[in-house]
């Protein structure tokens, strides 16, 4: 008898309906989980503001010039790794590579997209001490998502070498990087008692399984949530006064910073580039950045034996300005079979 191949198995919402009790709307949201192999899959439901939209995806990566305390390697495996975990979950675009030049059309335009800096530094055409079209772009609704060290610190010329770089160059902002980026206070600049790894998990990051914890250069907790951000990580810190968040996100003008808290590490490892790609992926389509901030997402996690089926529901307030609910579907990484969904029902119960 031939060998078949096992069913990956599925994921669909059966119905989606709205109710009233009293001043409060509701939207309940029955759905099915079937496995092939055996699944250890999680339901993320999220309430958006918007209408989610795939965006373009950059990664920076310029040979022509040097990274700062990273190798341009880790970028390429980024985008690379990206790539796979944004086709798992019906991603619309691939994340493409980008050089300083290309850089600079994006800001320019001001094209709406997320682009991916995790070489240390910005290049001088379009960040240094008397050049900024970060913050603009941003301001427009460009996401920017960085690792490395304090955002904005360093300015990088074309043709430097890595040997050459120091925390003095005159075109570095230094610390004044940050506040030219809309982040003015969000860091503490010292190595002092310094905390390396965040230890509790916030309530996105359970939902969403995110994994990177680093948070040697994040961000003061007290500051993203004093500007209205997210906490997409796990948070540690020295005391309750400097408590920081692994990854963290905070909005700027009408757009995004998404700051994870230190470098990408080795392949292969916590903290490297395949865990990351993974971590972005799921923030990017969860409908997480389309949420308010005051808001958590709804999940429920399910293990399901080969060829197993189950049906799970939620029933979830619509808040005034809730347009909808993106509700994503992943399997979790050591699970047998792989299963990814993501579907958009709108307000009204209309599955998309």
């Amino acid at each position: 008898m031939p060998a078949t191949r096992p069913s990956a198995g599925s994921f669909r919402i059966l119905s989606a309906t709205s109710q009233t009790e009293g001043p409060e709307n509701y939207l309940n949201i029955t759905y099915q989980i079937v496995s092939g192999l055996p699944l250890d899959a999680t339901v993320v439901v999220t309430p958006v503001e918007q209408v989610p939209n795939d965006l373009p995806v950059y990664v920076f990566y310029d040979l022509d010039y040097p990274t700062v305390a990273t190798d341009w390697i880790f970028s390429a495996m980024l985008q690379g790794h990206l790539d796979a975990e944004l086709r798992l979950r019906g991603h619309s675009n691939d994340p493409k590579l980008v050089n300083a030049t290309e850089l600079e059309n994006i800001l320019v335009n001001k094209e709406t997209a997320v682009l991916i800096m995790a070489s240390g530094g910005f290049p001088s055409n379009v960040f240094s001490k008397d050049v900024n079209l970060v913050k603009p772009w941003i301001d427009s609704g460009g996401i920017l998502v960085w690792f490395g060290f304090t955002i904005g610190y360093y300015s990088l010329e074309k043709g430097m070498k890595k040997g050459d770089i120091t925390w003095d160059m005159p075109q570095n902002p230094q610390e004044n990087g940050s506040k030219m980026l809309g982040l003015d206070g969000f860091f503490e600049y010292t190595t002092n008692d310094i905390s390396s790894v965040g230890v509790y998990s916030s309530p996105v990051c359970v939902a969403l399984d995110v994994t990177y914890d680093l948070i040697q250069q994040a961000p003061l907790l007290q500051m993203v949530w004093a500007g209205n951000g997210l906490v997409l990580g796990k948070i540690g810190g020295p005391n309750t006064f400097r408590l920081r968040s692994s990854v963290s996100m905070v909005p700027v003008g009408s757009g995004k910073i998404i700051l994870f808290g230190f470098f990408l590490m080795q392949s292969m490892a916590d903290n490297g580039p395949e865990l990351a790609a993974r971590d972005i992926a799921q923030i990017l389509c969860s409908g997480i950045l389309l949420m308010n901030t005051s808001s958590i997402p709804w999940y429920q996690s399910y293990h399901l034996q080969e060829h197993g089926s189950i049906i799970g529901n939620c029933s979830l307030a619509i808040g005034p300005d809730v347009v909808g609910f993106e509700v994503l579907e992943y399997t979790s990484r050591d699970s047998d079979g792989i299963l990814f969904r993501r579907q958009f029902v709108n307000a009204a119960g209309q599955i998309g």
